[in-house]
Order: structure tokens, then sequence, then C-alpha cells
């Protein structure tokens, strides 16, 4: 198992009006990375209940969610396409290109010799408590792109720590919002 590149723990607010609202974390991997995850973790020194889990596989372009209970990972994991480095994975906003054209663009970004990553990544995670669920925006220049949503079986209330795994140079900037 690969080393916490990163930990954070959270600080602890009694009141709702005190509570984290927003995330952001940005960061520099690896040349040639493969994966990189973030885990929203109920204890800063234990990873065996985990409320949140976001993993990125690079070259499949696959996002992971889950979650640990009990030092066991759901079989009830979401996996999807979506390549977060420039967000052109599949929304109701733009429908599916063509497997013609796909083709296409998939040949020219091999002709050019293009890389389907970056070197670094932005993220923006935003607490929704009232539903318990876990909403993943990736930061950009001109705003965020939303990613993802996921409802968790712990209350976000239960988060302690957040930990980042995997090909991550460093991380270069880490930012908490309060509503």
């Amino acid at each position: 198992m690969p080393d916490v590149k990163f930990l954070a723990v959270l600080p602890s607010n009694a009141s709702v009006a005190d509570r984290v609202t927003k995330l952001s974390i940005s960061g520099n991997l690896l040349q040639d990375p493969q994966q990189f995850s973030v885990n929203f973790v109920n204890s800063p020194d234990c990873t065996d209940n985990i409320t949140y889990h976001f993993k990125v596989v690079i070259p499949t372009q696959t996002i992971i969610e889950n979650y640990k209970r009990n030092g066991e990972w759901s079989s009830l994991h979401q996996e999807k396409y979506l390549n977060i480095f420039d967000g052109t994975g599949p929304s109701a906003k733009t429908p599916p290109l063509t497997q013609s054209f796909a083709r296409l663009m998939n040949e020219i970004d091999e002709a050019l010799q293009l890389s389907f990553t970056e070197s670094a990544f932005c993220l923006e995670f935003a607490f929704d408590y009232d539903n318990s669920n876990m909403l993943v925006y990736q930061g950009r220049e001109a705003g965020h792109n939303f990613i993802t949503q996921y409802e968790t079986l712990f209350s976000l209330t239960d988060i302690q720590a957040v930990q980042v795994w995997g090909d991550v140079q460093k991380i270069s900037q880490f930012a908490l919002g309060y509503d």
C-alpha cells in the first residue's frame, strides 16, 4: 500500500454554522502517474472507516467512489469514465461523441503524441450535510466543472481528516471554506 502523501486534520466545530462546507485541494502529480486518491477519514490515525474515497485511475480516465466501514471496502462503489483534466467526460449537457468522431480524435492525438494527462490537479469538494452527499468539482481558470456526486453511508460530520494517496508529488494548495 502506498504511503499517505498529505494529511490534514479538520477543525472540529460543534456549531452547524461553523462547519466546513467546502474543501479545495491542488497539487502536482509525479511523472507518468497511474492513480491518486483523496480519502475523507473518520480518524486521522486509522483508515478503517472512510466516509468518502475519491480515486482517479489516470490511464483509464476512471473515477472510483467508495467508502470503507470497519476495515472493509463497500461493494457498492461507483465507477465512471471522466477525464478530470479536461472535463470532457459524458454529461447531460453534452451529447456523446459518435464512435467515428471519437476514433478520429484519438488518431489525431496519437499522431501529435498528445497526452491526456496534465501534471497538476485542482479539486473542490462540497459538503451537503442535509443529504449526506459529497459533490466534487474540478477547479478551472474560468470557474468549476461539476464532476460527480456521491451519497455517503456515514454522516459528513464524522469526517475528521483528509488524506491524499498515490502518485502525487506535492500538494500546493489546501483550503477550507465555510458558509
